[in-house]
């Protein structure tokens, strides 16, 4: 029975089928396939059934046999090996269908994390791939340490995959950044440096800031939360080198966002590298950690036996605020913040129009563009 090599049928079928098939044709009974190849009557049995796979031995016994050329054989065992995987790949995707209503997928396609417009296994699929994962299944023992760490909190617990959505966005974001060797020292050297690139315009200080973290070792990620992650700020070390600093920019103003930076370089500089920490919007308690980096963060943006004589001094109006902010090398929106925080003023206070505040551009994932001289 003459074939040609191209034979390649538009649908999977059992390679076992067509060597049936040929077998009949050549008027064998299956104990002579078997005698002709070599093979046992119950080998070529699970053969013809399809539960035994086509191996390159065997296809080139089958090319010696019906004359049909082995990559034919292995070509047709692939073909219908993969259309096996993909029934089976459909059966789970179908599974973790139940998935799409803990992920906050609107929003992260709103935010393009993920392709916008995908529906059901389609979406599934795209999650899949947001996370690595080869099954949504797998995403509670891959995030598990994190869970087992935040669970406690209701801040957490509350919309937990939205925060580990931001979370695995802000990673895959950070394993891109090209960072030297984490430095404690060198990072503690460059906060005066650092902080004085809050007085930039608008954002102008973002790529400089991500520069200069970069080169003692913190990858620093900008990154808007999805709906319902109440996050301020993440620490979390990447290795024993490279520690991610993550902000979402909550409160959108240039004091909260240089005080979590801060508080965040509190974490790496004073905790150690096996701690992760991850700053809620709120908290029913500060532990102790959270207030070492509060107080990290406050003195060391601005002096703060300056700041109580600034305060004793009673003078507030916006000049007196800037030339205090420049004495201590920051934006007049930081010292407002403290200011108000020691409710030296009222938040609500005119000397808010000092603060910068900024806004995310939904069209991509970068820094936020500035609003400047509108209060957050």
């Amino acid at each position: 029975m003459n074939m040609t090599d191209t034979y390649a049928p538009n649908y999977a079928v059992a390679p076992g089928s067509i060597i049936d098939e040929h077998r009949e044709a050549a008027a064998m009974t299956q104990e002579e396939l078997a005698q002709r190849l070599g093979l046992s009557k119950k080998h070529v049995n699970r053969l013809l059934g399809g539960k035994e796979p086509v191996t390159p031995e065997t296809a080139l016994k089958l090319e010696s046999v019906f004359g049909l050329a082995a990559h034919v054989w292995l070509g047709l065992e692939a073909r219908y090996r993969e259309f096996q995987a993909r029934t089976s790949e459909q059966d789970g995707l179908a599974a973790e269908l139940s998935w799409l209503e803990r992920l906050p997928h609107r929003a992260m396609a709103r935010l393009e994390w993920i392709p916008k417009g995908l529906r059901g296994t389609e979406l599934v699929k795209a999650l899949r791939a947001f996370f690595g994962v080869g099954s949504l299944a797998y995403l509670p023992s891959v995030w598990g340490d994190v869970q087992a760490a935040y669970r406690k909190s209701e801040a957490f617990a509350s919309h937990e995959w939205a925060l580990l959505c931001w979370l695995a966005h802000g990673q895959r974001l950070a394993e891109r950044i090209a960072c030297r060797p984490f430095d404690g020292a060198g990072l503690r050297g460059a906060l005066g440096a650092i902080k004085a690139m809050s007085r930039l315009p608008g954002t102008s200080f973002v790529e400089p800031l991500v520069a200069r973290c970069a080169d003692h070792g913190v990858a620093l990620v900008f990154l808007p939360a999805p709906d319902g992650a109440r996050v301020c700020g993440a620490t979390r070390w990447l290795g024993r080198d490279k520690v991610l600093v993550q902000l979402s920019l909550r409160y959108r103003t240039d004091d909260q966002l240089w005080f979590t930076l801060f508080h965040e370089f509190g974490h790496v500089l004073l905790h150690g590298k096996r701690e992760q920490f991850i700053d809620f919007a709120t908290a029913d308690a500060r532990p102790e950690q959270e207030r070492e980096a509060d107080a990290f963060a406050t003195r060391t943006l601005i002096s703060q036996p300056d700041l109580s004589a600034f305060v004793a001094a009673g003078d507030f109006n916006p000049n007196a605020v800037k030339a205090f902010a420049q004495a201590q090398g920051v934006s007049p929106g930081i010292v407002v913040g403290q200011l108000q925080h020691r409710r030296a003023v009222p938040y609500n206070h005119s000397l808010s129009r000092l603060k910068t505040s900024f806004r995310w551009s939904h069209e991509q994932t970068r820094p936020p563009s500035s609003r400047a001289g509108r209060p957050g």
